[in-house]
């Protein structure tokens, strides 16, 4: 039975010891859009800047603290997280500092994931699967780090310890995206949720403008003249299939574009494109955009590391570098 089981788990991935070697060389167009994509996480912290220092924002604040809105703690904490949240945009906007900037996002992301969030919204009964706000963002700056790395010029005598850390940070990252999934499966399996999928749907379109209502209300008749149940279960088996794919590193090139246009799903109709919006407010305050939208960047992060759509860019991450290269 051990044996059986040891030949599973390698078939699957999940006892992968992955080498010692990160690509020695980052192409021109990697390079690029690893900086692309740095600026674009660096001006959603500062749209995020924006409505943290929202009325929203402070009264969540003093509500969690306990105390009055006037109250002296209230505004220490809250313009706290303003110039907080204005420091790493500002590091993501420049890429100077990033590497203080990492372990800062880490320690606030987990306390804000902790403190405020509850470890995330795990309700099978209002539709609540997912892990919180704040786990893709850290992701996300996991592997903004990890990118920025990589396109670092380093000397010969730090090559072999930089490339070990930094694989360390890119498996870390997408390790933790899939736990993030599936943990996020699990809960869609919940018996409840696969039996009322469609009215989280109808729920979610109550608070949403007339085009978002119309657009929401079409998934509605589809799912209806269908099986909502089915789509239940559809939902189940995506989720869990992308799970184990980012956790085996299996199948990462198709599961990937999944990944996105599932997010994209999620974040047009349960979510209602992270709206309503308004002054310094959005639907999840201190979110751009919404959660979802988070994921979809994350994929594309991924996307570019692993030089998608190549085939075997997991390996190709790990093994086409030589050893007597740096990056």
């Amino acid at each position: 039975m051990f044996n059986r089981t040891q030949i599973l788990f390698r078939w699957l991935g999940f006892n992968h010891h992955p080498a010692r070697h990160l690509p020695s060389i980052v192409t021109p167009t990697q390079s690029k859009l690893f900086a692309y994509l740095r600026m674009t996480l660096g001006v959603i912290w500062l749209y995020n800047t924006w409505t943290a220092s929202s009325g929203p924002n402070k009264l969540s604040v003093a509500y969690f603290l306990g105390e009055p809105m006037s109250s002296w703690q209230v505004h220490l904490v809250g313009n706290g997280i303003v110039l907080l949240d204005l420091y790493i945009a500002l590091v993501l906007l420049s890429g100077k500092g990033m590497r203080s900037a990492l372990w800062i996002s880490i320690v606030y992301l987990l306390g804000m994931w902790i403190g405020v969030e509850h470890l995330g919204d795990f309700d099978p009964a209002t539709g609540a699967t997912d892990a919180g706000i704040a786990p893709p963002y850290l992701i996300a700056a996991i592997l903004t780090y990890t990118t920025w790395r990589i396109s670092q010029p380093i000397s010969s005598s730090t090559a072999h310890t930089n490339r070990d850390h930094t694989l360390l940070w890119a498996h870390a990252a997408r390790y933790i995206f899939g736990f993030l999934w599936a943990w996020d499966a699990l809960f869609k399996w919940h018996p409840y949720f696969l039996s009322h999928f469609l009215s989280y749907l109808i729920e979610a379109q109550k608070n949403m403008p007339g085009w978002e209502g119309i657009y929401v209300q079409t998934w509605i008749d589809i799912i209806k003249s269908t099986s909502p149940l089915a789509f239940g279960f559809l939902a189940a088996i995506t989720e869990a299939v992308i799970a184990w794919s980012l956790l085996s590193g299996k199948f990462l090139r198709y599961s990937m574009p999944v990944g996105i246009a599932f997010s994209f799903m999620v974040w047009s109709t349960a979510e209602g494109f992270g709206g309503p919006y308004s002054n310094g407010e959005t639907g999840m305050p201190g979110n751009m955009f919404g959660n979802a939208v988070m994921y979809i960047f994350i994929f594309i992060q991924l996307m570019v590391l692993y030089r998608w759509p190549r085939h075997g860019g997991v390996e190709e991450l790990e093994n086409s570098f030589s050893e007597n290269k740096v990056l």
